[in-house]
């Protein structure tokens, strides 16, 4: 049997697919299990660095369970999101991935449910699996995606977000540049110039500040220069390769290619001048898995990932029950430090609009 391992039980007729509400309908949505990192504050820990809590399925049928989502979506399917875990953590994965998100988007337009004309399927990975790819696998994924992207046609564009998980930390960020690199030239590049379109690739920042000031009380800050206190993925900290790889995709990629057109025009990039950024805000889903720090074995401890702005603030939340975590929330309230200095913390976050947008679904997918 050709088999993976997902993140959720057989609930419905096209698990381990699920639908989420969001945006104006439905994001299909699915979760693969595993991953090559221990990133803190992984939301995806427990299926993602442990294969006991994950499932296993075959692959023929996880696509061919595709074919009941007629059944199961009460209203149009907003986007698809394919995501882990890491959805691209071996060759194998890679191309069923692929294959998965065009029967994902022909089925969604065969059956009317699409709300865009355009229907995105985003793939959210590390893309660390592409410093292992030989050129033969190579050419068979650019293979796959060009099949693949045929198929969709105008119906639908493929898009691989790669989440840096760092700009500053050298051990991941200069592994995380090489795939990306080879993503951008083997493969997509290559493909663009041959008038394949509907296929794109943007680094987006991983867990960064909530730079839209929704929930501004905890902040996630850059640990390698502590004492020092300052926002994860703020500009001062960022490494030169990581500066050139932000220059050159604004400055080189978006404007010349057709592929990028919709980003350009989505008010919030600045004409495409701007990045992504996945936001940190402690609500009830981020509090809950986050929970897990008072397990004393959580490495690196939170004290030394994240700064309180305001001391009184946990407490609104100590009073809410967050998914049976209550106390776990508590504990973990406790153990962040209030920042030296709150002020100038949330000056720095606010600085973080001029060179990125937050990646909140419905601003982000549809201009993908």
């Amino acid at each position: 049997m050709n088999s993976d391992l997902f993140a959720r039980p057989p609930k419905c007729p096209i698990s381990p697919s699920e639908l989420n509400k969001e945006g104006n309908g439905l994001a299909l949505v699915l979760r693969y299990a595993g991953c090559q990192l221990r990133c803190p504050l992984c939301y995806a820990w427990r299926y993602a660095w442990d294969a006991r809590n994950a499932y296993e399925y075959d692959l023929d049928e996880v696509i061919t369970s595709l074919g009941k989502l007629k059944s199961v979506a009460e209203k149009p399917v907003v986007w698809v999101r394919i995501q882990g875990g890491e959805p691209l953590l071996n060759y194998s994965r890679i191309q069923s991935t692929i294959k998965y998100a065009g029967k994902a988007i022909k089925e969604i337009h065969l059956t009317g449910l699409n709300y865009y004309p355009t229907t995105r399927a985003v793939i959210q990975t590390n893309a660390l699996v592409f410093n292992e790819l030989n050129s033969k696998q190579i050419d068979k994924i650019s293979d796959n995606l060009k099949e693949t992207c045929f198929r969709i046609a105008d119906s639908g564009r493929i898009i691989f977000e790669i989440s840096f998980k760092s700009s500053k930390n050298s051990s991941i960020l200069h592994s995380q540049i090489s795939a990306y690199n080879t993503l951008l030239n083997k493969i997509l590049i290559p493909l663009w110039e041959s008038g394949i379109d509907n296929v794109a690739l943007y680094p987006i920042a991983g867990l960064g500040p909530s730079i839209d000031f929704h929930n501004t009380w905890i902040i996630p800050i850059e640990n390698s220069i502590l004492p020092e206190e300052v926002p994860l993925f703020h500009k001062s900290q960022w490494a030169k390769p990581f500066s050139d790889l932000v220059l050159q995709f604004i400055n080189c990629i978006v404007p010349r290619y057709r592929t990028y057109d919709d980003f350009r025009n989505n008010p919030k990039t600045n004409h495409g001048k701007k990045l992504a950024i996945e936001e940190f805000e402690p609500t009830k889903f981020q509090a809950s898995w986050i929970s897990r720090y008072t397990d004393k074995r959580a490495q690196p401890p939170i004290h030394i990932l994240l700064r309180k702005t305001d001391e009184y603030a946990d407490k609104q939340w100590m009073s809410k029950v967050l998914f049976g975590r209550k106390q776990e929330w508590k504990n973990v309230a406790k153990a962040i430090p209030l920042a030296s200095n709150p002020k100038k913390l949330l000056e720095l976050v606010r600085e973080m609009n001029e060179y990125f947008y937050p990646s909140h679904p419905v601003g982000h997918y549809p201009y993908l």
